[in-house]
């Protein structure tokens, strides 16, 4: 097998493992489709380049997460202020329930939104990883770079943080 062949194949192998959670955690970050679909492209693309490059990649998720972080950061660095896209507007109604459902729900979810930027960012970060995209301790441990007991002692005073926030 040549080396093009492997780097193709290492390419697939991780882009199948973390398409799906990158897009959620992109989603989640903007709570645009069309932006998280875009930025997801984007993260691959530079994961693509990494490889050409014969960069050695030992945490792929982890690299991936870091990669879509830094362009999250430079693509609210740019955003102009006080524009929106119709593409932000989340104005989607289940048949099933009524407006005043939706309307309290979508009121709820901008409150645990609020309340998850209102942490510093190695706490929304566990968070959303372990709870949103639902990643065991160990991964999310990996992606941020620290020991399982630190995660889990991080993930617990997030929580206490966010719980506190939500109270008040």
């Amino acid at each position: 097998m040549n080396t093009q062949n492997f780097k193709e194949q290492f390419f697939s192998q991780i882009y199948e493992e973390n398409i799906e959670k990158i897009y959620r955690f992109a989603l989640f970050k903007t709570n645009s489709e069309t932006l998280s679909q875009d930025l997801t492209a984007e993260t691959f693309s530079k994961l693509w380049a990494q490889i050409c490059k014969g960069v050695e990649i030992k945490n792929p998720s982890g690299f991936l997460y870091k990669i879509l972080r830094n362009l999250l950061i430079d693509h609210y660095r740019c955003k102009e202020k006080g524009a929106i896209s119709l593409d932000d507007m989340n104005f989607v109604i289940d048949s099933k329930k009524g407006v005043e459902d939706t309307i309290s729900e979508n009121d709820d979810l901008d409150k645990v939104k609020v309340a998850l930027a209102s942490l510093k960012d190695p706490y929304r970060q566990i968070i959303s990883l372990y709870y949103i995209e639902q990643e065991s301790m160990s991964e999310v441990a990996k992606s941020v770079g620290k020991s399982e007991g630190t995660t889990r002692v991080m993930l617990h005073r997030g929580m206490k943080k966010l719980k506190r926030h939500l109270e008040a």
